[in-house]
């Protein structure tokens, strides 16, 4: 037998050691996790876990194996097949040895190095290969001689993964027992149909793979008839280029994508296509950027600003002035420098440094802005606030991680030039500067300050920092909560996870917090990173410690856990308009008490509720509104030119011949096309 024929056998006992921990693996993927999944990413979750465990098991196990061959050529034993098996096997238990010693020398420590985990997890992946290959290859031997049949051909992956997989999931199943008291997870999981999609995701994962070994062995092979090399020296070049080549075709599929996206975020959105007549706002007639030029979240962000007699009404008070919103997009200017000088040109304008509250708002990945959050100040504030925000991406903030530092180049540029121009201002007469960042947002803005501490933010005169839902990438917020810095006060820094946490603290310890973090346990965007592929995360520590958010059945394992929090991070979004809650990535209902209480406004439990009545109502009239006029013909200029035609009507006005005489105006003055909007009386028709 050659040596491509033997490698070739040898693969089957290394898929079926793949294939055994991959299903054995199955039920911990249906275990309960941060957010509640559907079905489709059910099989998501699945899918990517059988085909990665299966891939780095088969890996690991060909290495084993390859290893014994090498081992019985230097003993001068004759490498047949059977030989073979039994030497892998014995390899295997030298495995499952070492990865045990590994992960025990390698201990998990807080706040470990990254390669002291990765070590620690290469053991797990040691033990557990080891340990599927020597039940492979023991069933294999058992069964090969009670048949008579070549062991390593010997198919006996389904029965005993079979047995794995059912006294797993009675496994999981009895630790569910745990979150018994907890609320009801309400996805509706078909688990047959879940696994059948699994599998399929499985198997697509595995044809790619499968893909680059095949275009990798072709590349080898004609390497080898170039170059001086044998084929198996040549591999390596030719996962090389494989990898090389399937990168650079995700790298095209991908900006495609993105480019799309970004188009549609910076196009025209019907149901807000024309400029807002109030003055106080951005893209306005008198404002100095253009409103095309603002974004689709910038275009929604300056039109719903909230008005004096929306104020008074919600506050039931008298006293309420036209609240400021200032924006730029990234087509308002060229440079980040042309966009802050716009900004700031803006808030002269508008008289932004005359109130007695400066709000920056760093935005999400599209641009967006929390409206809760800014009405919710202008409420509070009476109106007499400004808010301002630049675009720093048009993506969703998930695909626009590539854009973090350009946020953090302009949040700093825009932060300095306000700390510039406030420290000209008396300070009885100086308004109180307040940062808010959401998501992404919060990341951007902290960033300025990374290797700053807290002081930063103090020499930087912010007063007031409320952040929701920071990324866990954030290294500014590792600093100051976990490094012993000389320049972080912990007394004014403070992370809550609801406003509870906030009213339990002594109220001189209240008065100190100026800076706050607002981050829910079960939010998957502050809990996602690429360290839970090779480290569990301190929020999944002892069942007993955990915050009621955090289930207790929950269990690590590498690969799995990674793909079910990212799926949660996508899911912890999800939100409902007009309907506010404090959970996962949603932190709506966390908005109004926190700006209230950490701000020192002091407002009624009635006004808060009235408050909070408006809030929902007007998020649910705008998406709405968004929903209804989305289309041209419904669009926000062709409702106002109904409503005036409309007006026309009641005056007593032919308003079909008015609306024909603007169209023909129009039509001639701006591109001379004044004969298709004529209306001619036909030769064949008497006049009148």
């Amino acid at each position: 037998m050659s040596r491509r024929q033997r490698v070739q056998s040898l693969r089957f006992r290394a898929d079926q050691s793949g294939m055994l921990l991959a299903a054995a693996n199955v039920p911990l993927t249906f275990q309960r996790t941060l957010m509640p999944r559907p079905t489709t990413d059910q099989a998501i979750v699945t899918g990517l876990s059988i085909a990665s465990n299966h891939a780095f098991v088969s890996l690991i196990q060909e290495t084993i194996q390859s290893a014994a061959l090498v081992a019985l050529r230097k003993t001068g034993q004759r490498a047949d097949n059977v030989a073979w098996g039994r030497a892998s096997v014995a390899l295997d238990a030298v495995a499952i040895a070492a990865g045990i010693g590994m992960q025990r020398a390698f201990k998990q420590r807080d706040r470990e190095p990254l390669p002291r985990a990765a070590a620690r997890t290469s053991g797990y992946w040691l033990t557990m290969t080891g340990s599927a290959g020597a039940i492979i290859g023991g069933l294999q031997e058992a069964v090969g001689t009670f048949r008579r049949e070549t062991p390593n051909t010997v198919p006996v992956v389904v029965p005993a993964a079979g047995v794995l997989a059912a006294a797993l999931e009675l496994r999981r199943r009895r630790a569910e027992r745990l979150d018994a008291d907890a609320p009801s997870d309400s996805a509706a999981v078909a688990p047959i149909k879940a696994l059948g999609l699994g599998i399929g995701v499985a198997v697509g994962a595995s044809t790619i793979s499968l893909g680059e070994r095949v275009l990798a062995d072709r590349v080898a092979r004609i390497a080898a008839r170039l170059l001086p090399v044998s084929e198996e020296v040549a591999l390596p070049l030719g996962h090389a280029v494989a990898l090389l080549t399937l990168g650079s075709a995700t790298r095209f599929l991908i900006e495609h994508v993105l480019g799309g996206i970004e188009r549609k975020e910076t196009s025209v959105e019907a149901a807000f296509d024309i400029p807002p007549p109030n003055p106080y706002v951005s893209g306005s007639v008198a404002s100095g950027v253009s409103f095309d030029s603002l974004s689709k979240q910038g275009r929604r962000f300056v039109w719903t600003v909230t008005s004096p007699e929306k104020v008074r009404e919600v506050m039931g008070e008298d006293v309420a002035v036209p609240p400021i919103r200032v924006y730029a997009g990234l087509a308002s200017a060229e440079t980040e420098e042309e966009r802050v000088a716009l900004v700031l040109d803006d808030l002269e304008r508008t008289g932004a440094f005359e109130r007695s509250w400066l709000l920056v708002a760093s935005p999400t990945g599209t641009g967006y802005v929390n409206y809760a959050a800014v009405t919710a100040l202008e409420l509070l504030a009476r109106g007499d606030c400004a808010t301002v925000a630049m675009q720093y991406a048009a993506r969703p903030s998930v695909l626009s991680l590539d854009r973090v530092h350009e946020g953090r180049a302009q949040a700093r540029m825009l932060l300095d030039a306000l700390q510039a121009r406030l420290a000209g201002i008396p300070e009885a007469q100086r308004p109180k500067f307040v940062l808010f960042g959401e998501s992404l947002g919060a990341w951007t803005s902290q960033d300025p300050f990374v290797d700053r501490g807290t002081q930063g933010l103090m020499d930087t005169g912010i007063d007031h920092a409320i952040w929701i839902g920071t990324p866990h990438f954030s290294k500014w917020k590792e600093q100051v909560l976990f490094d012993g810095r000389s320049d972080v006060d912990h007394g004014v820094v403070r992370v809550f996870s609801n406003i509870n946490e906030w009213h339990a603290l002594d109220p001189e310890e209240r008065a100190g917090i100026r800076y706050l973090m607002i981050t829910h346990h079960d939010d998957g965007v502050a809990l996602f990173g690429p360290e839970l592929m090779i480290q569990a995360p301190v929020w999944l520590g002892p069942p007993e410690t955990r915050p009621s958010q955090v289930p207790k059945s929950m269990r690590w394992m590498p690969s799995t856990a990674f793909f079910q929090v990212l799926v949660d991070m996508k899911n912890s979004a999800n939100v409902v308009p007009g309907r506010f809650a404090a959970k996962g990535h949603d932190y709506r209902a966390d908005l109004l008490p926190f700006f209230n209480a950490a701000l020192g406004f002091h407002a009624t439990e009635a006004q808060l509720d009235a408050i909070a009545e408006w809030l929902e109502l007007e998020e649910l009239q705008r998406s709405e509104w968004i929903t209804t006029h989305g289309a041209t013909g419904k669009s926000l200029a062709a409702t106002v030119i109904e409503r005036a035609l409309s007006d026309l009507h009641e005056q007593g006005l032919d308003r079909d011949d008015h609306l024909a005489l603007i169209v023909q105006s129009v039509a001639e003055g701006e591109f001379g096309a004044g004969g298709g909007a004529s209306i001619p009386i036909p030769e064949h028709l008497p006049p009148g």
